[in-house]
């Protein structure tokens, strides 16, 4: 059965077409479409139907063609009755239904139809484990998971996007070179945008579609420490105090699970017998500057807060995790929160399991990637309607969000381990799962990160030195460290991890098996100690940096972390995809043992050396690389705010701001500030400061904006490329 799309420009370049009813709204999308079409011929991309499929054009020239979709009617269908089997898993208690009857709940329709696309490469789709370079050649099946995060977008370096907004369970397939086909489960109603550009107006297009990204906490851009796991409440203020004592900064420290009492898990409440005075913990902590996140969880069992939501029917059939998808529900577990937790003084959320469902965690093998598929959707069906399958994460997470900012000012930080299009709207930052230790996992890492943050969503990060250390028979738990940290190969991996995560949008320490605090991995005056120590103190001084690219990201959309094809269209070499752009940085980060030199890609144009300020044209170069610091270059014109190291962000709050601008190109940077926390910037209480430098002049200027006075004296560096710092240092 065929169907025809409506469509129209609905924004400059981009496109919205809808199978079904086209005024069925999605969960990605919040733009309001009350208004009127653009006229046609609007801007120089076109969109026409040719003969039943739609044909997308630059200036005349065919970029991809969409097929004419098919459907299959089919009976959504829901277990009901039969037992609730409890069982304890690595991933926590879970609950599942037996047994049971299966009724017809509704029908809907499965969905397929194909683009046309040439060699471009493709980036997106979320977070997945597989560690994919690029989409190019291979089938993604979009579902949510540990170690798996489904997001519906996906973008071409050949200047175009497409946004499916629909929540239920997809498959990507580019097995064929000329050709995605694409599954959609339950499509009933779809709407798909097609979007165009520049991948920087892709990204803002992307944003005006699905809302606003609320500004992060400025303390979450500096160095987190976590482990799995603290087990009772002063060794949080005492890891902290160790970390000062050290001189090495720490900006939060989280309190993993199992902090309330046995047999009530999930429950929002803390043991008193090991928890007796958080409150006091939490203002010790406070007191050094630093901040406290917790662990939550969807699932509950056996506690006060799991027969509250039973009493109250907020339940899911699987008698255990909430209904997020209920705005009621959603009210009461933040109550939950909030009582048990939030007043205390935790000041962030570490949303765990927010993928409630995953029939294929255990076992010594894991099945084959569509029956684990296969598995791991139909537990979520059993419990979930087929259209919401992918979109937990995103109620939950508004869930989290709105009620925080009705009771306080502090900014929402939440971390959690699935996704969806649009959950930038509720102050979010997920990460790539329970990772085993590995040399192949780290590189797989830096593919990961490229694909989520080229799926429109910003805040990613990992746990650094992989979730599991140690090895067991069981097929995720592959970790090659029994001896964790008392092993010098370990601690390898673990400071190349590191170094790579100081250029990622969160810097979070995390993992079972060994600890993970640095006085585990020697002491000062030992090479990984030092080089993890400076890791972190350089992390600390580039927060002015990635708070403004943060910035950026809230009010334009602009991405933080791009790909080199994304940034260079062009760019094919395979070394490309082993590197990426953070802002004007160019990281290339070290994934292989034990070597001293490496070979890197640079694009066409002048580049240099972060550390040394040796200038290097673009090509294939060798540079040799120590265990002090990885390979990262700015490119000419890139202007790159840095402050001295502190112990905490913003220990000292007016510091002097030292801008070290990169010689050969003009050069533009958007300088943020504001008080770091609270939303009275969204009311202007910030500071945007334009910064241009004129290379032909050796001149900058600074254009201000915003209700709020900069605070901090700006010393302007110009990084020549004679290979040296000039002399020239002066306040601007």
């Amino acid at each position: 059965m065929q169907e025809q799309y409506s469509f129209y420009e609905c924004m400059p370049g981009v496109f919205r077409i809808s199978l079904g009813d086209s005024s069925a709204k999605g969960l990605a999308v919040t733009k309001d479409w009350s208004c009127e079409e653009l006229p046609l011929g609007s801007s120089d991309y076109t969109l026409t139907d040719d003969g039943g499929t739609l044909t997308l054009r630059f200036q005349g020239e065919v970029l991809t063609v969409l097929s004419a979709p098919e459907f299959e009617p089919y009976e959504v269908t829901r277990k009901g009755g039969g037992s609730i089997l409890t069982r304890d898993t690595v991933d926590g208690v879970r609950t599942m239904r037996t047994e049971g009857k299966t009724h017809t709940v509704r029908t809907d329709r499965h969905a397929r139809f194909s683009f046309t696309v040439d060699d471009a490469p493709l980036f997106g789709l979320g977070s997945h484990e597989e560690g994919y370079a690029c989409l190019n050649g291979r089938t993604v099946r979009l579902y949510q998971e540990n170690m798996r995060i489904a997001v519906p977008f996906f973008v071409s370096a050949r200047g175009y996007a497409c946004l499916i907004d629909n929540a239920s369970y997809m498959c990507f397939d580019n097995s064929e070179p000329s050709t995605i086909r694409l599954y959609i489960d339950a499509a009933e109603n779809v709407t798909l945008y097609l979007l165009t550009g520049s991948y920087d107006h892709i990204c803002q297009s992307y944003r005006e579609l699905t809302g606003p990204a609320p500004l992060l906490p400025k303390w979450s851009f500096g160095y987190i420490q976590s482990k799995e796991r603290y087990v009772r409440a002063s060794e949080l203020p005492e890891v902290v105090s160790e970390y000062r004592k050290r001189r090495v900064p720490l900006d939060g420290i989280v309190q993993d699970w199992f902090y309330w009492k046995d047999g009530q898990w999930g429950e929002k409440v803390l043991d008193p017998a090991r928890y007796e005075d958080l409150a006091d913990c939490l203002r010790r902590v406070h007191d050094m500057g630093a901040h406290a996140m917790i662990s939550i969880w969807p699932n509950m069992i056996g506690g006060s807060n799991h027969r509250e939501m039973e009493e109250a029917g907020f339940l899911l059939p699987d008698g255990s995790v909430y209904n997020a998808f209920s705005e009621e529900a959603r009210a009461l577990y933040w109550k939950q929160a909030e009582e048990g937790l939030f007043r205390h003084g935790i000041d962030a959320w570490w949303c765990d399991s927010s993928e409630p469902y995953d029939a294929v965690w255990g076992g010594e093998v894991r099945p084959e990637a569509a029956e684990s598929c296969a598995r791991s959707v139909s537990e979520f069906k059993n419990n979930i309607d087929d259209s919401l399958i992918n979109a937990y994460s995103l109620f939950h997470s508004r869930g989290i969000y709105e009620n925080q900012r009705r009771v306080s000012t502090k900014r929402v930080l939440n971390l959690t381990r699935s996704a969806f299009a649009g959950q930038h709207r509720y102050g979010t930052v997920v990460w790539s799962g329970d990772v085993s230790a590995s040399w192949e996992t780290l590189r797989r890492q830096v593919h990961i990160l490229q694909n989520y943050c080229s799926s429109g969503e910003a805040y990613w990060n990992s746990d650094i030195g992989g979730f599991f250390t140690a090895s067991a028979p069981l097929w995720f738990r592959k970790g090659e460290y029994t001896n964790g940290c008392e092993d010098p190969l370990y601690r390898e991996l673990y400071t190349r991890w590191l170094q790579f995560a100081a250029f990622t949008p969160m810097m979070r320490s995390h993992g079972s098996d060994t600890p993970r605090e640095i006085w585990h991995f020697g002491e000062a005056g030992t090479p990984f100690y030092d080089a993890i120590a400076e890791t972190i103190r350089f992390r600390t001084r580039l927060v002015p940096y990635l708070y403004s690219l943060s910035a950026a990201y809230s009010m334009y959309g602009k991405a933080m972390i791009k790909p080199l094809a994304l940034s260079y269209p062009g760019v094919t070499h395979h070394k490309a995809y082993e590197e990426f752009m953070l802002g004007d940085l160019l990281v290339c980060p070290v994934t292989k043992p034990g070597i001293t030199s490496m070979e890197i890609f640079l694009p066409e144009g002048l580049w240099y050396d972060l550390y040394s300020g040796r200038c290097l044209q673009g090509g294939l170069h060798t540079v040799s690389v120590t265990l002090q610091t990885i390979p990262v270059f700015a490119r000419a014109g890139a202007i790159i705010p840095t402050v001295r190291t502190m112990q905490y962000t913003d220990e000292v709050p007016n510091a002097p701001y030292e801008v070290y601008v990169y010689d050969g190109a003009d050069g533009d940077f958007l300088l943020y500030d504001d008080a770091g926390d609270g939303y009275d910037y969204e009311n202007g209480a910030c500071c945007l400061s334009k910064l241009h430098y004129d290379s032909g002049r050796k001149k900058i200027t600074v254009a201000k904006q915003g209700d709020r006075s900069f605070a901090h004296e700006l010393r302007l560096h110009i990084i020549s490329g004679e290979y040296k710092v000039s002399d020239q240092k002066k306040s601007i």
